[in-house]
């Protein structure tokens, strides 16, 4: 089977460019540790020699193996003491021990690579990142949301096995909501020629004239090719255009000679006559097929997707999307989900994505950072408008090597219709710097793409100064009313979007506030800050371009207007598993095309019978009729984007509804009632965004809401039993949720972590020593009375401790430790040394099990075989050739957990919650069950089918 570019290169008759350019997923087969027990890792004294897990023969066999995307954070438990606006997970300042992890990971690179460019991607890291190849420092990298990328073609071994290592600092957070840990988007290895397009070297873009997409659109084409050789190169890149359907553009093609060691655009055009246009109602997509030659042979080829439409806001009309008036739809978006955290599976992408445009959504903001390319690809494929947001507002070289990461890495994206260049950067905004920097920004962006706005979200009322004076686009957090109206008289020419609006609270299912548990009603009726209010102000003025609601899902943190115990947000329109809040049905009424009559509450009220229950319909029908147990409550007109209500008396039964277009026709009906006791579990599988035939390919998902109905096969909306699951088959479950924003449960459970047993009660004693494993030695006799050696004391950062060792001297240290059976039953047992100054020899009962010689090195050994049960002794031979000398006597013994089965459970919140299974890489059933007590169990099953994996290095 043919696929990609080499499938398309046949098809249009273009010679295919081999294996030359590879693009290669690293996510599998990596090991974890949490903690940064090698503090002096980085060695800046000389290059390749950093020490611990960055120097390359580091022993790794006890850590976690495990695959990327990865959340650590997401695995940490929830502490009252940790910082409230991230979640109160038990990381950054205050947790030391938690907030510093390692990664590492071998890769085989074949003979035939030597001659071939080599770099390593990583998508996303939080925070902090120290790289390194083969021991070589590769890359430091502090932003947790662009992209890493090194060259690694120098430090390579081609032939040989390769050791990437990386050290991930999230102490310090960047933002003021969840962020994560770890490396949480994906990484890549990219192979090429040494003439070959450069990293994010192609632009496509589509020019109509007069702006207006009727007739043909021109294409324009911008190729940077990368000359690493030492000598000239004369290369030619042809281009072809693939619709979706239909046959192939004619091939066109411009030539140039690259200089030595160098990079240069070629630029080339051509034209699509009667093109498709790209819109969220019609995604249409097509692909560049770019071939690049030198002397007559094909050295690269690469596929890009691209889609043909133009964007740009007017004064008075607001946004255009093809030429029309658009409004904007839109939600503000964090990037972690239910189960996950931050380590977002594409699936997951398109089952959010389809969400919010089944709710009548069309546009995205990326808040408040550069977001991962799966989801614009989502957005391209499904049809959602993005705003694509920069992190901070900066013209220094470091930001402005970000901005141009995310605007070179994303412009060929067609979803991506504007650019933000921060957030609500309430200290500099007004002033006379901040304009400076902006428009530092704005100018750059402009550079690196003319076919895109520029706007800035600002949490501002009627004020010009600073970034509102100078950015194309005026930004609009909040300030709704009055303020907006006053600026749009005194500044018509600037054209408007709201860039964030509504912050609406409201917890799924809850009708009540309840500050105890950390819970908000969900009617939205808090005061003017309602999601009626706004929409009803900028549905009415067409300037103002549509807006983005604070917040599509709910997210980790900021867990307004509450603290403890609640660790999420109230602002989504659904929740963290994208279960719809009522407000969903409010904008489904007035954002989308359906009809549409909801409810709200659900109908068990046990002891509130008599009692005034408010009641609310939302719909976009002309007018809604409510019944109770029958008996008409009364009919009334819809106000356009509005809602309806009634107080209504409570009595078990029905709460049901009818809805009439304007001649008086019953277009829709619904009801809610009251349900008897839970008899059973029930599983669903929610197939938003996502292929009812499950790919094995070891990444594809299938989403189960798990609830409890009673005898009569209703869903209990108030139900909270605790659901524990299992699964048998081709598959695993990755997370679980249920949109309870203070559930304190776990989302995902990791198996057992080792034990560490502390070697303790170290002596020492000036003595010489056997270099090898002479049990006949003294001073390795278990017999040896060291009761009356010195006692080691450790080394600090106030004292030397017991570093005894001058120039030429050596010291045997000796410790004692007791050992059961069972501990030596183990998976495995390492003894981890934490420094020796400065040339150590280490025996196990008398037998030499390695050595080292750098006090930076923390080594440690695989001593299982040479232990017994009860009494053993660990020595150690230092020799010293410096000032101080000597061992740290702080020495664990690590004893590996047995591997057994983790158990998954997770109460249900309001009727609802949900499971994430992933596929294996090998086709077969999986089964899930799902079990409470007293209930009666549900099992649900899938057949996953074969698909090719994706191009990778195992």
């Amino acid at each position: 089977m043919i696929h990609g570019c080499a499938a398309v290169a046949l098809a249009l008759h273009l010679p295919a460019a081999e294996t030359l350019r590879e693009h290669l997923s690293l996510d599998a087969n990596w090991k974890f540790h949490l903690g940064d027990d090698w503090p002096r890792a980085l060695d800046l004294a000389k290059a390749g020699a950093s020490t611990g897990p960055a120097a390359e023969k580091f022993d790794d066999d006890s850590w976690r193996g495990l695959n990327l995307p990865h959340d650590w954070a997401v695995e940490l438990p929830f502490e009252k003491s940790a910082d409230r606006n991230h979640g109160f997970k038990s990381i950054g300042p205050g947790f030391a021990a938690n907030s510093i992890g390692w990664y590492r990971r071998t890769l085989e690179l074949p003979k035939e690579d030597e001659g071939k460019r080599l770099w390593l991607t990583f998508d996303g890291v939080f925070r902090d990142a120290t790289v390194w190849v083969n021991g070589w420092l590769v890359s430091r990298h502090e932003s947790g949301y662009a992209p890493l990328r090194a060259d690694i073609t120098d430090v390579a071994r081609f032939g040989a096995k390769n050791v990437v290592a990386v050290r991930v600092d999230a102490t310090e957070p960047e933002g003021w909501f969840y962020e994560g840990a770890g490396i949480y988007r994906h990484v890549w290895l990219d192979k090429t020629a040494p003439v070959a397009i450069a990293p994010d070297g192609i632009f496509v873009r589509s020019e109509f004239a007069g702006k207006v997409p009727v007739d043909a659109a021109e294409i324009k084409v911008d190729v940077t090719l990368l000359n690493a050789q030492a000598i000239a190169a004369n290369a030619t890149v042809s281009c072809a255009i693939i619709p979706s359907a239909g046959k192939a553009l004619p091939v066109f093609s411009g030539s140039a000679q690259l200089e030595a060691d160098s990079t240069r655009v070629i630029s080339l055009k051509t034209t699509v006559p009667a093109p498709m246009l790209w819109s969220p109602e019609s995604p249409a997509l097509y692909q560049l097929v770019t071939t690049v030659s030198v002397d007559g042979k094909v050295v690269d080829q690469k596929e890009t997707s691209f889609g043909i439409r133009t964007v740009a806001f007017d004064k008075d009309r607001g946004f255009l999307l093809n030429g029309r008036p658009y409004v904007l739809k839109g939600t503000c978006n964090h990037q972690d989900h239910a189960g996950v955290g931050v380590a977002m599976p594409d699936a997951l992408q398109s089952f959010r994505i389809a969400r919010l445009k089944e709710m009548g959504g069309n546009a995205y903001r990326t808040s408040h950072n550069p977001p991962t390319p799966e989801l614009l690809d989502a957005c391209d494929r499904l049809g959602m408008i993005v705003m694509d947001e920069n992190r901070l507002l900066g013209s220094d070289a470091e930001n402005l090597r970000t901005w141009d990461d995310l605007v070179l890495r994303d412009r060929n994206h067609p979803s991506v219709c504007i650019w933000s260049v921060a957030n609500e950067e309430f200290s500099v905004q007004s002033t006379p710097q901040g304009g400076h920097a902006a428009r530092t920004m704005q100018n750059h962006v402009k550079r690196l793409d003319p076919t895109r706005p520029v706007t800035y979200a600002a949490p501002q009322g009627d004020t010009f100064d600073g970034v509102n004076g100078i950015i194309e686009v005026r930004g609009w957090n909040y300030h709704v009313g009055a303020d907006m109206d006053s600026y749009h008289a005194k500044h018509p020419d600037q054209p408007n979007v709201g860039t964030e609006q509504a912050s609406v609270l409201g917890t799924r299912g809850i009708y009540e506030d309840d500050a105890k548990r950390g819970y908000v009603r969900a009617y939205d009726n808090r005061g003017k800050d309602t999601a009626e209010a706004w929409w009803s102000y900028f549905a009415d003025r067409s300037w103002l371009s549509g807006a983005f609601v604070w917040t599509g899902f709910d997210y980790r943190g900021e867990p307004s207007p509450y603290a403890w115990p609640c660790i999420s947000s109230h602002f989504g329109i659904l929740d963290t598993c994208g279960f719809p809040k009522d407000s969903f049905y409010y904008y489904k009424s007035w954002w989308g095309s359906d009809v549409v009559l909801h409810l709200l509450p659900h109908w068990n009220w046990p002891g509130r019978e008599g009692q005034e229950i408010h009641v609310d319909a939302l719909s976009n029908c002309k007018e809604v009729e409510l019944f109770l147990n029958g008996a008409s409550l009364g009919r009334q007109a819809m106000k356009p984007n509005s809602k309806l209500t009634w107080k209504v008396k409570y009595a078990p039964g029905a709460l049901s509804a009818k809805g009439f277009d304007a001649a008086g026709k019953v277009v829709a009906e619904t009801k809610v009632e009251t349900t008897g006791q839970p008899v059973a579990v029930k599983l669903t599988r929610d197939l938003t965004g996502l292929s009812a035939a499950v790919k094995a390919d070891g990444e594809d998902l299938a989403v189960f809401t798990v609830s409890v109905v009673d005898a009569q096969g209703r869903e209990v909306p108030t139900a909270q039993h605790k659901i524990g699951f299992s699964l048998e088959g081709a598959g695993k479950i990755i997370g679980v949720g249920n949109g309870d924003p203070s559930c304190h449960e776990p989302d995902v459970f990791v198996p057992a972590e080792p034990r560490m047993i502390p070697v303790e009660g170290w002596r020492w004693k000036v003595e010489s020593f056997p270099t090898n494993s002479d049990a006949s030695s003294p001073v390795l006799n278990a017999g040896l009375d060291d009761t009356e050696w010195n006692v080691a004391k450790p080394r600090t950062n106030a004292t030397i401790g017991d570093l005894p060792l001058y120039e030429g001297k050596t010291a045997v240290y000796r410790a004692h430790l007791k050992l059961t059976e069972e501990e030596l039953g183990a998976l495995g047992v390492r003894l981890l040394f934490n420094g020796c100054n400065k040339h150590g020899w280490y025996f196990v009962n008398g037998q030499l099990v390695g050595e080292s010689n750098k006090w930076e090195e923390r080594p440690s050994f695989d001593v299982k075989q040479h232990l017994h049960a009860g009494d053993n002794i660990i020595a150690v031979g230092v020799q010293h050739g410096g000032t101080y000398g000597g061992l740290n006597p702080n020495v664990n013994l690590e004893i590996g957990a047995k591997p057994t089965a983790v158990k998954w459970s997770r109460s249900l919140f309001n009727g609802l919650a949900q499971i994430i299974v992933q596929s294996s890489k090998t086709p077969g059933e999986i089964k899930l069950t799902a079990d409470a007590d007293e209930l009666k169990p549900a099992s649900a099953t899938i057949e996953t089918i074969a698909a090719p994996l994706r191009p990778s290095i195992p």
